[in-house]
Parts: C-alpha cells; structure tokens; sequence
C-alpha cells in the first residue's frame, strides 16, 4: 500500500490492529451500546489515516525501516516522528480511558476537535459503553483502545490470522489448543511497542505464564505474534524454542528429514561474532555452537537467541505443517513436573 506521509502509515497501524466487531452479550450495556462505543474508537482511527493533521501540527514524507534492525537504514530519527504520532494518538485514548473512569480530564484542543467530529461534545453524558469498557473487571488502555469486549473471545487470535494468513495460522492455533497449549493476551514485550501481542505456549513447560514475544527468555514451546508498527512488514510471528537451541541440536539424529532441512535452513550458522564468550576471562570457553552433520555436510549451528530466525511475516500451509512438527519434536523434550 502507498501512503500519503508517515503519519498516514502510522495510523493504517491501528486500523490493521483493530478487530471485527464481536459483543459481549452478557455484559451490563446492551450490544448496540458497545456498537456505538466501537463505531466512535474505530472512527478515530480512520480519522487518524484520513485526516492525520487532526493528530499533529506537520506531516513527514512517507518512510518506513526495511527491516527490524533499525541501526542499520541510517535514519535515527524516523523512530522519532513515528512516534509522535502514534503519542497523539495514544494520548487521545487514554484520556478517553481516564474520563470514562470518571477522572477531571482536561482535553487539548486536538483531541476535543476530534471528538467533536465523532459526536462527542458533552464529556458530562458519556455512552455507556465507554464508561463500562473504562470501569468493568481487568479493565486497561488496551482492551479499551481495542474494544476487546468479551473476555473470553479469541480477538488477538482473529487479528494477527488476518495479517499473516489465516488459514495456515488458525491450522497451527487449533493444533495447539487441541494438544493443551494456552492462549495469553500480553500487552507489553521486552524490545517492542507493541501493545497487543498474542502468545499460544504450553503450560507444562514452566509454572509461570509466558513473557511475550519469541526472542527473549523463553520458558514454553508455542508461538508468539506482535506488530512492529515501525517496519516495511509490521506483522510478524516467531516460534518459541524454551532455553536456546541447545538440547534440540544435540538430539537433531533422532529429527526426521523433514525436520533436519528445516532446522539447518533456519538456525543460523555460527560466524564466529564471539558474542557467547564476551565475558569469558579465561580464553578456555567454547563457542556456544552445535555441529549437525546433513547431506554428507558438516554444519556448525548457533545455540543463541533462536527466535531471531525462527520468525516469519506470513505463513502457509507447508510452514504451518513444519512449526507443528517442531513444536511436537521439542514437547518431547519438556520437564517432567
């Protein structure tokens, strides 16, 4: 898709984030009540894409980071103006949180004329929806900005199905519920501004519930999805490998052919970085790799930080059945509890 400026690709963000509508029907407000609430959040965010001078007082010329290591494109200061945006934004619905919780909010003139444009002029006589989606149980900014209504539907799960291929997706997600894997909503990860991310992990692994994300201090086997708003593919999916490569390297004879190609396509090689004996003063340590031997070649595979690699911005068929393999491969592995 082409935008118009940077702020117009920093709001398709929110529109690509924001899921169909699906009530509560057992809440305290009636269905067209959340309708209403939702129709009012889903028309800021078209606002935000239309008209993103409503948000912020210049627009920047439409630029995006080719990929997640944002070092390398020479341009420190587009995270900057990325995020200016997305803080008008942001700003303007956590003071819609705080009001509908009854706080003495004091709109800025932006965010009072966008809401006027919705409707909304008597901040005294809110919908009751708002007010509800703001006070009931567990209420946060996120479920709020989200219209996550009912606790107890699969919203993160429909969203990132859409944006990375749903039927290859809902394969691995089904697979996995089916086998005792659980669904979390994590609303912060280490390293990413994402707010919504999805992790599906099995519990058997570790007594305490998954972190987020796919790269750090992974516990559970089990995928993790977030969107990186600041990135040319900002949907991204990655398979949690629990502790590193290690143990499943060393048992890479027992994999099946399938599995060996798999693995040595997507482990990366060590290239003698020396990032695993940085802090090692004795000179004595070994690198942190793993020898594989396939097709009559010797492979010298690292143990390091898998998620890195094991992630995709779509999915098919052929990789859902591959990450279902792999998932099955490493749950033989977890601990005995």
């Amino acid at each position: 898709m082409e935008y118009s400026s940077l702020e117009q690709r920093m709001a398709q963000g929110y529109i690509d984030m924001f899921p169909d509508f699906v009530p509560d029907e057992r809440a305290p407000v009636s269905v067209s009540e959340q309708e209403s609430f939702y129709d009012i959040v889903k028309g800021i965010y078209q606002l935000a894409f239309d008209e993103p001078l409503l948000f912020v007082p210049s627009l920047h010329e439409d630029d995006v980071y080719p990929t997640r290591t944002k070092n390398t494109y020479g341009k420190p200061k587009l995270i900057n103006d990325m995020r200016k945006f997305t803080k008008s934004v942001g700003g303007l619905m956590q003071a819609m949180f705080l009001l509908g919780q009854g706080d003495d909010v004091v709109l800025n003139n932006r965010q009072a004329a966008i809401l006027s444009q919705l409707g909304i002029n008597n901040l005294s006589s809110l919908p009751p929806a708002w007010k509800w989606m703001s006070t009931k149980e567990g209420a946060n900014i996120t479920t709020f900005s989200h219209c996550l209504f009912d606790d107890n539907y699969p919203y993160t799960t429909k969203i990132y199905g859409k944006l990375l291929g749903e039927s290859a997706f809902n394969k691995i997600v089904n697979w996995m519920i089916e086998h005792g894997y659980k669904r979390y909503n994590i609303y912060k990860i280490i390293a990413s501004d994402c707010n919504l991310t999805l992790t599906i992990a099995n519990p058997i692994w570790h007594k305490d519930p998954p972190r987020g994300g796919f790269e750090y201090k992974i516990k559970h086997t089990g995928i993790s999805a977030q969107y990186d708003f600041y990135t040319a593919k900002p949907a991204i999916f990655g398979l949690c490998i629990p502790n590193g490569m290690k143990t499943y390297l060393e048992a890479f004879e027992s994999m099946d052919e399938d599995l060996h190609a798999f693995v040595v396509k997507q482990t990366k090689e060590c290239n003698l970085c020396k990032y695993c004996i940085q802090t090692d003063k004795t000179g004595k340590r070994p690198l942190a790799n793993t020898s594989v031997k396939y097709q009559g070649q010797e492979y010298q595979l690292c143990n390091y930080y898998p998620g890195y690699y094991y992630s995709w911005s779509t999915i098919d068929n052929d990789l859902a059945d591959m990450i279902i393999k792999m998932l099955t491969f490493m749950d033989e592995f977890a601990p005995i509890v």
